[in-house]
């Protein structure tokens, strides 16, 4: 009888910790900032270079964007892709827009995410990429 309780016991416990475990979750906490150099480029009708989009690119717009790739961007902290203060860039066709952002590690699962430029994406002309940079794209 007292071996049929330990594994009871055992497979009472493994059940629960099996439980636990399906549900555990990990929360990423981001600061989205910008630089001046991306407040600068968020002003399409200010620059001489035609790229197709003419409105400017507003605050919420980044935000929204940034917001769109919390998942993914979680997913590549977790999987060693993004790296503290190694620049990555997130990019969309749909909405013509690309940022690099330079990611910094605060502690544990909060992260400032910096946005150092902004480029309105299309077609025809698109961020330069470097050969190892990781892009995430929408």
């Amino acid at each position: 009888m007292m071996i049929r309780d330990i594994i009871k016991k055992n497979l009472l416990l493994e059940k629960r910790i099996g439980q636990i475990a399906a549900r555990a979750e990990i929360v990423f906490g981001f600061d989205i900032i910008k630089t001046k150099h991306t407040t600068e480029r968020m002003r399409m009708s200010s620059r001489n270079i035609e790229y197709g989009r003419v409105r400017d690119i507003s605050n919420n717009e980044m935000v929204e964007f940034v917001k769109n790739f919390t998942k993914e961007i979680a997913e590549s902290i977790i999987e060693e892709e993004i790296n503290d203060e190694e620049a990555f860039i997130i990019k969309s066709n749909k909405w013509e827009l690309s940022m690099v952002i330079v990611p910094k590690h605060i502690q544990g699962s909060y992260w400032k995410l910096i946005i150092t430029t902004v480029f309105p994406e299309s077609e025809d002309k698109q961020l330069r990429v470097g050969s190892d940079q990781l892009v995430l794209e929408l």
